[in-house]
């Protein structure tokens, strides 16, 4: 992604600027504890985002929106080496954990500024949410709050109700079409429909342009054409099974763009824009209720490979492609 472990290296995009403004407008008319949650549907360098808000929060001699860069808490950030900015995620955050960074804070300055970054709270356990309650009901003085996740309407009540949500906004399409352009060479029909993939993030844009999923995609769709035709959806495992859980997701783009044109739907609302004449050949199955059926298995799968533990994946791709 955008955000780098070496952070004072990073790369600050444009459309970051506004969302950047607002926040830190939030932050100084606000008390210092307020806790929010940043929702994005993907990644627009959410991270990167937090990482310049916790900067400015730490930052010693800000001058309202920018860090100075200069004192001794921003040379350490640069560093990464400013002992009281955590970055967590639900793979390093555990109940344990929360307890030693609550006995850490406590111990420190009420005048020394913390900064708590959790990221993919939507993904934390429910022991693991239920401890972390108990420090942001009573956050300790000059601590702050980032949480961050993609989807916040499974994000427990508990941590909503004591939470602020900043939606975060993706860039106006053409707008992100013209920054790719400076960026990476590409047909504007292949780069546009990459960012539709990705749900209007040009980062993630950019990463599939350069990823083998790419060209699993048009092995994909093939798949699709032979399974369709022979009515068997098992023909589908082996390229299902054998590549990352964002190959479900793929797959569910081209399901959609298949009943959109059922539907009769313009082609200016499809996500694969550069293989609508392949999803039109699919349009000799006249049994819309199976590929409905299909549509609402795979994003149930898509749910469970995402946000369920101890999954099997082979047996619920499995289980899937048997029940279309």
């Amino acid at each position: 992604m955008a955000y780098e472990n070496n952070v004072s290296n990073f790369t600050w995009y444009p459309w970051l600027n506004n969302q950047y403004k607002k926040i830190i407008n939030f932050y100084n008319k606000n008390k210092h504890n307020a806790i929010i949650i940043y929702n994005s549907i993907n990644d627009n360098s959410n991270n990167l985002l937090c990482y310049a808000v916790s900067r400015r929060l730490i930052c010693q001699n800000s001058n309202y929106y920018k860090s100075c860069n200069t004192c001794s808490n921003c040379i350490l950030m640069s560093n990464n080496n400013y002992p009281y900015y955590y970055k967590l995620n639900y793979l390093t955050l555990n109940i344990q954990k929360i307890r030693d960074i609550i006995v850490d804070i406590n111990k420190l300055s009420f005048k020394q500024v913390k900064v708590i970054h959790i990221t993919n709270i939507e993904k934390l356990t429910y022991q693991t949410i239920s401890t972390l309650l108990k420090i942001i009901e009573y956050p300790p003085s000059m601590t702050y709050f980032i949480l961050s996740c993609n989807n916040i309407s499974i994000v427990p009540m508990t941590i909503r109700s004591r939470c602020i949500c900043w939606n975060m906004q993706i860039p106006n399409e053409n707008y992100s079409i013209k920054w790719l352009k400076t960026v990476i060479h590409n047909k504007e029909i292949i780069l546009r429909t990459s960012l539709r993939i990705c749900n209007g993030s040009p980062i993630n844009a950019i990463l599939l342009l350069k990823s083998k999923l790419w060209n699993s995609r048009y092995i994909l769709l093939n798949q699709i054409n032979n399974a369709l035709l022979k009515d068997d959806m098992l023909l589908l495992l082996p390229i299902l099974n054998s590549s990352k859980n964002e190959i479900i997701y793929l797959l569910i783009t081209f399901i959609s763009d298949i009943i959109k044109l059922m539907k009769n739907t313009s082609e200016s609302f499809l996500v694969n824009l550069d293989s609508i004449n392949k999803i039109k050949s699919f349009l000799y199955i006249n049994n819309i209720y199976k590929i409905y059926k299909l549509w609402s298995n795979l994003i149930n799968c898509w749910y469970y490979l995402n946000y369920k533990n101890n999954i099997n994946r082979e047996l619920l791709i499995l289980h899937l492609l048997v029940n279309w």
